[in-house]
């Protein structure tokens, strides 16, 4: 594979702005950049710098972190770890796709028009022009102020969109096109509804990450609409959740809850006006935090010194009490 440089991609210099996020390559270069890491890394994990050397790159260049993010919207990658830790390992639609080679293409062109529809900008465009994009002004006038785009963002994004709806044929008469759900499993949406503490996570609002590197599930609110995690103040919706890697199973199953202790939950007072209830479920029953719904960074640092203290105390104290 010839090794690009940054000069090499104008693109690379975009300002995405407050912009969703949404592809910097179309579908086609993206399956490519796939088909490289497979090519050298086979069905392994690979350390990050492994990975986007496959793809032309060195770790901290930009062309390197928006070939991952690009392929990650697509669900060409599967990502676990954090940071400079992380392991980059091709997806199981991507393996599909790369390793077919029959003469039918019929299930390989449906799962390539999966992937293009992945990015939930795609998603959208596709949405709102079913039969077709309108004009270029039209469009973007579209992104720009029912998508929260910006002017530069909305042009690069159409840009990309048209070469990747050209290449897998979206909007051609003969072409049956099935957009991806969000919580479809099908190699490309990660959004389990069986989300537990301990789990690596990725909120994504309007199309747009909240977290460079994930953050880990503290707990969920009382209705399970809400999750908490250790990188944000306040909750996100369960619907804005994916998965990124799953922590380890507890060794105790949590037994079910008493039908007369579901029964008084029931009759809890609701949170004051002004907090939130966060619930984490351990194996001995559920503990209850309420907090102050705007809660500011220094107090969340005073919070954690506080149940340090208590935790330290309730350890010591549970090492004298039979399990």
């Amino acid at each position: 594979m010839t090794t690009t440089t940054e000069t090499e991609k104008p693109s690379q210099k975009r300002r995405t702005g407050r912009s969703p996020s949404y592809p910097y390559i179309p579908v086609h270069k993206a399956i490519e950049q796939a088909r490289a890491l497979y090519e050298k890394e086979g069905d392994y994990a690979a350390p990050l710098t492994s990975a986007v050397a496959a793809w032309g790159y060195s770790t901290k260049s930009s062309g390197g972190r928006q070939t991952l993010a690009t392929l990650r919207y697509y669900g060409l990658i599967d990502v676990a770890g954090d940071g400079d830790g992380r392991k980059i390992k091709v997806s199981d639609i991507a393996r599909r796709i790369i390793l077919d080679q029959r003469e039918d293409d019929s299930e390989k062109k449906k799962l390539i028009r999966a992937v293009a529809l992945s990015p939930s900008a795609h998603r959208a465009l596709f949405e709102q022009y079913p039969n077709g994009l309108a004009s270029d002004a039209s469009v973007e006038h579209f992104l720009i102020f029912d998508r929260g785009f910006n002017a530069e963002a909305a042009k690069e994004l159409l840009t990309e969109f048209k070469m990747t709806a050209s290449q897998v044929g979206l909007f051609q008469p003969d072409s049956k096109v099935d957009i991806p759900s969000e919580n479809a499993d099908n190699g490309v949406a990660k959004r389990p509804p069986n989300l537990k503490v301990g789990d690596r996570v990725q909120v994504t609002v309007a199309g747009q990450d909240m977290f460079e590197d994930g953050a880990t599930v503290l707990g969920f609110s009382d209705d399970g609409a809400y999750v908490f995690t250790d990188q944000a103040d306040s909750g996100a919706k369960i619907e804005e959740v994916t998965l990124l890697e799953a922590a380890e199973a507890p060794a105790v199953e949590r037994p079910p809850i008493p039908a007369h202790l579901l029964a008084a939950r029931k009759q809890d007072e609701a949170p004051k006006p002004g907090t939130r209830k966060a619930v984490f479920p351990i194996s001995d029953g559920d503990v209850s935090l309420t907090f102050p719904e705007g809660i500011s960074g220094a107090g969340l640092k005073s919070l954690k010194r506080y149940l340090e203290i208590f935790l330290d105390e309730q350890i010591e104290g549970a090492s004298d009490r039979p399990n």
